[in-house]
């Protein structure tokens, strides 16, 4: 009775893990006792490499269904598509081969299309997206990459190699002063840039005193009878302006009618018998003052002789004594005059 009991028990935990195994089997493979739920589409992708049945379906991220087989038709893989049925793909809907990561599993990713476009009915086709990037390609290209670095970078190893290393050294150095001007350079350039904030703060204050009214600037633009003063100003000047502007074309033409001849300066100027005659007074003159000046004639002698000049004091010594006797006489004259009228 023991054994028996053993074995059954034995048999018991057999059926468990079969049961346990199978489970786990089913959820591993997504496999579905029954009808299956959800609606069928197909997309077909010039390469579906990597993409495994039961791979994930997703619309914007989100998992909405599984592949249900991969197939090549066409010359293309036609990848049969298991969605829900309250997901409505739009004919202008397109699938997507993407890998999660850089080496992660593979899905497809759906974009449903435009709303109001005609539906996509179960057994329908979407079309492919962007086609995908597919690693091996990405990898000989990285490969290619390599070997054009290689081949760039070879002959500067050959160069280093060739070089002297005293040449190295002073290359190196010459380096070390280039790094150490650039770094005055860049200290000046921060001295350039805080020089720069200040003036601008500065001119900021500025602003805000012009604003305020404050200062000469400030006053000229806010205050009113500043601006009114101003224009007076700019109005006064015009008017000079404008009077100078008139008196010049008055010189002009008075400058025109001289070029002419026209008038007495016009004639002055332009007419060349007034100059010579003009000529000849100044030249009598001169020769007239340089015989008074050397006593010639009666006016030169007046003016030179100084014996003229003591007997003309003489002459008039006497005159005025003469007249004081004719003023002593006078009353006398007169007097017997009367007296002769009446007597």
């Amino acid at each position: 009775m023991k054994r028996k009991g053993s074995e059954v028990w034995v048999g018991i935990f057999v059926v468990i893990g079969i049961l346990i195994l199978a489970g786990m089997t089913l959820k591993i493979e997504k496999f579905r006792i029954g009808k299956e739920k959800g609606y069928r589409v197909y997309a077909y992708f010039d390469s579906a490499g990597g993409l495994d049945r039961n791979a994930p379906v997703r619309v914007a991220g989100v998992h909405v269904g599984n592949v249900e087989r991969v197939t090549l038709e066409r010359g293309k893989a036609k990848v049969a598509l298991r969605l829900p049925k309250d997901l409505i793909l739009y004919k202008d809907a397109k699938g997507y081969l993407k890998t999660e990561g850089f080496l992660g599993e593979r899905y497809v990713e759906v974009t449903p299309g435009t709303a109001g476009a005609p539906r996509v009915e179960p057994n329908g086709e979407i079309e492919q997206g962007a086609a995908p990037a597919d690693i091996e390609t990405f990898l000989s290209k990285m490969s290619d990459i390599g070997e054009d670095i290689k081949a760039v970078t070879k002959p500067l190893g050959e160069m280093v190699k060739s070089m002297d290393p005293k040449k190295m050294g002073e290359m190196i150095d010459n380096l070390n002063k280039f790094s150490g001007e650039l770094t005055t350079i860049a200290k000046d350039s921060k001295e350039t840039v805080r020089k720069a904030k200040e003036a601008f703060s500065s001119l900021e204050e500025i602003g805000e005193k012009v604003k305020k009214g404050e200062g000469t600037l400030g006053k000229l633009i806010t205050d009113e009878s500043v601006y009114q003063e101003a224009k007076k100003t700019v109005e006064t000047a015009r008017e000079a302006a404008e009077s100078a502007k008139k008196t010049l074309d008055s010189l002009k033409t008075v400058s025109e009618k001289i070029e002419r001849g026209e008038g007495s300066l016009g004639k002055l100027v332009q007419d060349d018998s007034l100059y010579l005659e003009a000529k000849e007074a100044i030249q009598s003159v001169k020769g007239f003052t340089e015989k008074l000046d050397k006593g010639e004639g009666t006016l030169g002698k007046l003016i030179s002789d100084d014996t003229l000049v003591k007997e003309a004091e003489k002459t008039l010594k006497k005159i005025q004594k003469a007249a004081e006797g004719i003023e002593e006489q006078t009353p006398i004259t007169v007097l017997g005059t009367i007296f002769g009228i009446f007597f």
